[in-house]
């Protein structure tokens, strides 16, 4: 008995796909394109979604007069697999183009760590940004407690483990230098870390 084979999308297939699906409010969905197959984006909590405003919101101040621009969850990274992401946060340093979907050149990706993607986002996640070569940083934020993991392209031009940041008062230095951020303005608003903000 032959098994039926399961179409693997290119990303010239995926892309014009992905903008014409409708969603809510006369809104495209959003699908990530992971190895060859379309996944559908699923709603945020309040929780992730705060933790990912926020990281955007702090940015914008510090990155204005940089050539960087933060960008929050509807800008899409095509990386180096082929595959379509859409991070949660994300610092963009390329040229901007204001009809592209897609980020120029991201330099630092946010994923938001949820019980039900924390796998995912630490293995899956990791070896996509990994294979780009213009991210310089991968953050993972937990948002079940004052948790920060942060990935750096190395000498050797792979992602390594750099921090694990879980104090309130810890800042961390992405790039470009302006880039700054504490765990306190990260989890502003969450109900802890907070008394130590700068």
């Amino acid at each position: 008995m032959s098994e039926a084979r399961v179409h693997r999308w290119t990303l010239e297939e995926f892309l014009p796909w992905e903008a014409n699906q409708p969603g809510e409010e006369n809104q495209p969905a959003k699908y990530e394109l992971v190895d060859g197959q379309p996944r559908l984006m699923t709603g945020e909590t309040q929780a992730h979604h705060l933790i990912g405003l926020n990281i955007v919101a702090v940015l914008r101040d510090r990155l204005r007069g940089s050539p960087c621009r933060p960008c929050g969850s509807d800008l899409r990274v095509i990386t180096g697999t082929d595959n379509a992401r859409y991070p949660d946060a994300l610092i963009d340093c390329g040229r901007f183009d204001p009809q592209s979907h897609n980020a120029s050149e991201p330099a630092v990706v946010f994923e938001v760590l949820s019980r039900s993607t924390g796998w995912l986002d630490m293995q899956i996640k990791l070896r996509d940004y990994d294979a780009t070569p213009t991210i310089r940083f991968y953050v993972v934020v937990s948002q079940e407690e004052l948790n920060v993991v942060i990935w750096t392209r190395s000498e050797n031009g792979r992602l390594t483990l750099g921090a694990n940041l879980t104090g309130a008062g810890e800042t961390m230095t992405l790039y470009p230098d302006e880039a700054r951020l504490a765990l306190a303005e990260i989890y502003e608003g969450m109900g802890f870390g907070e008394s130590s903000a700068p």
